[in-house]
């Protein structure tokens, strides 16, 4: 029985458990991900995979560009022992539907304008998939408010469900022979909707919805979310902008062949996202000096797991890919490896960035992602044209390097971090390997 008291009772895992069971739920993630990318990539080809990848990722892109910082606020509250969770919870649910609703007046103006290389058809439904924009904001503000909880079992839940209901509902359609863009768009937009409505019911019948103060609860969640909301920018226009450029300038089928590339890169964020999804709420809780001693010794640890699954991966990749998606895909290989290389590199810089964003600086991290995103796009426009799809992922390559720079130069400048810190240790293994031991003991 699901109910188990999720929200009341709280089984101790320790930090280190909730990253083991939040990367066991990104694996699973991955690998149902990859599972319904090659079929519809294998039943649709480059160019149907194309048009359904440019149909659905604008209510998820739009939704994160106008989140206004807010989910990373209510992180950094609601972890603060002054903090009243239920006003800034419930405050932050308001805004994130009055968002939600103005990022579905800006992509209808702005999808039919941008997509017109698409059919119609493809543009309408573009258009009408906005519809769950609301939606996706909302979630971003559970998943913030589950972090703050350490309610790591119905984070992840939330998590994974609706790519195992995209699976159930993609394997209907292959039954019955009804595989097209258009119903794939709807399979992978649906299962989401349930599971954020469920969430947020029980969430505010945990907090209720008559809560004081919200305009105090306001207040502080803009004064953090507008530090850091050129972050959640920054990060959601570095995610998407090559996607986007690429829908404006290049066919449907080169797209297709980004976005299986981008796709299957992103096993190295399994790493990552599990790491930083306990890291930030954690180091939240604690004084400056310990939450930047934490940072760096997760993030030589997670270096360590990056380069080993990383050189794996790109020893593979041709066999990997072709086998997986087809013939049709070969020329994604070399994007394939570089965009490894991009992973790795981004993936680390933002396990470094959290040492900034729990310490209530998220505006330094703000700084760097606009500035990167900046050049992002200057090498985008440059270099799509030139080399096509390459093009954007030398461009994201590049991007990233420069990124962990700026990172490193402002902890070795402003922190006085020695670079010998940012290289793993016989120490940090000792560390790893006494914290799996203690997991497994408790």
């Amino acid at each position: 029985m699901l109910k188990i008291h999720i929200l009341k009772n709280k089984r101790s895992w320790g930090s280190l458990g909730n990253v083991m069971q939040t990367f066991a739920s990104n694996v699973l993630i991955l690998g149902v991900n990859v599972l319904t990318g090659i079929i519809i990539a294998r039943t649709l080809g480059p160019e149907g995979r194309g048009e359904q990848a440019a149909m659905i990722m604008w209510p998820q892109f739009l939704a994160y560009c106008l989140t206004l910082g807010i989910p990373s606020a209510l992180v950094y509250y609601m972890k603060k022992k002054d903090g009243n969770q239920g006003s800034l919870y419930i405050t932050a649910l308001i805004m994130s539907l009055i968002l939600g609703c103005v990022a579905i007046a800006i992509g209808a103006a702005l999808i039919p304008f941008w997509m017109k290389e698409y059919s119609p058809e493809v543009i309408e439904f573009a258009v009408w998939a906005l519809v769950v924009s609301p939606l996706a904001i909302l979630g971003t503000i559970n998943i913030a408010a589950l972090q703050s909880r350490e309610e790591y079992l119905l984070y992840n839940f939330m998590r994974y469900i609706p790519v195992l209901g995209t699976l159930i509902l993609l394997g209907v359609l292959v039954a019955t022979g009804n595989v097209t863009s258009f119903y794939t768009s709807i399979v992978y937009l649906f299962p989401a909707i349930p599971i954020t409505i469920w969430i947020t019911i029980k969430l505010v019948l945990h907090y209720k919805m008559k809560q004081r103060n919200k305009l105090k609860s306001a207040k502080k969640l803009l004064s953090y979310g507008v530090r850091s909301y050129g972050t959640d920018v920054a990060g959601t226009f570095s995610g998407y902008i090559d996607q986007i450029l690429v829908v404006g300038l290049l066919s449907p089928a080169s797209l297709g062949l980004y976005v299986v590339s981008l796709s299957l890169s992103k096993i190295l964020n399994t790493i990552q996202t599990a790491i930083t999804s306990v890291l930030f709420p954690k180091a939240s809780g604690l004084q400056q000096a310990e939450a930047i001693r934490l940072t760096f010794k997760v993030y030589r640890v997670s270096m360590l797991v990056t380069l080993l699954v990383g050189a794996s991966v790109f020893l593979i990749a041709p066999y990997l890919l072709i086998l997986l998606y087809g013939q049709s895909f070969t020329d994604a290989v070399p994007i394939f490896r570089i965009l490894i290389f991009q992973t790795g590199i981004a993936s680390l810089s933002w396990i470094l960035s959290q040492g900034f964003m729990s310490t209530g600086k998220p505006g330094v991290v703000t700084i760097i992602r606009v500035s990167t995103l900046g050049i992002n796009i200057v090498l985008l426009n440059i270099l799509i044209p030139i080399l096509g799809i390459e093009g954007a992922a030398i461009s994201l390559l590049i991007t990233s390097v420069v990124e962990f720079i700026l990172i490193f130069l402002l902890y070795t400048l402003k922190h006085h971090i020695k670079p010998r810190d940012f290289i793993l240790t016989k120490m940090d293994i000792v560390w790893l390997l006494q914290r799996i031991r203690i997991q497994l003991s408790s």
